[in-house]
């Protein structure tokens, strides 16, 4: 384990639901992918991961995983499950801290205040895209008005509207149904994601 230790959390339930190491692994790959981020927009001298409050998040996730395949009786959760219902939590929990609280640089000034709600888009986006068509979703955006009004309104709905796990998964399976609807000549329906395979 890379970066926190579960040991002192009351989270004894889930390691035995679902080990240590696919719990650690989860908690290690969010972290890096968070702090990937935060390098990557240049935001490494104002922002850091909180590992406290990210394992925080992996119980929240887990617990909620946890109480779906027992109330469902279901054995394995899908990709959409999975990725709404740690975005939630992330938002919930923001990970993602600020740690100079005020700066005069306007770069990092607009950047700040919604820094997991950013996160989590990309986070959202970046699933979206594993069946990429030329590039991310996200860099699609800048030459397709549809996808950058999807992504103005999906983190508009990030930072103002959103209340629970199931409208996120909501809003992602809907965007799968969309390229489903499109294609009238096949059903892709098994393309759509490898995480499911």
């Amino acid at each position: 384990m890379e970066n926190i230790t579960f040991e002192y959390l009351k989270c004894d339930d889930i390691l035995d639901k679902f080990g240590k190491e696919k719990v650690e692994k989860r908690f290690n790959t969010l972290y890096a992918e968070m702090d990937e981020f935060i390098k990557d927009n240049k935001l490494d001298s104002v922002a850091e991961v909180n590992k406290i409050l990210l394992g925080e998040v992996m119980i929240d996730y887990f617990t909620d995983i946890m109480r779906l395949k027992d109330f469902s009786k279901i054995e394995r959760v899908n990709s959409q499950k999975k990725i709404a219902y740690t975005a939630y939590w992330i938002i919930r929990r923001k990970p993602i801290q600020i740690i100079v609280p005020q700066t005069e640089d306007p770069l990092y000034s607009n950047s700040l205040s919604a820094i997991n709600e950013k996160f989590v888009m990309q986070y959202i986006t970046t699933y979206f895209s594993k069946r990429e068509r030329g590039e991310h979703i996200l860099l699609r955006s800048e030459k397709c008005e549809g996808l950058k009004n999807f992504s103005a309104m999906l983190f508009y709905y990030l930072v103002y509207r959103l209340r629970d796990a199931q409208s996120l998964e909501m809003i992602i399976t809907a965007f799968f149904a969309g390229q489903i609807y499109e294609r009238t000549d096949v059903d892709i329906s098994s393309e759509l994601h490898s995480y499911d395979h």
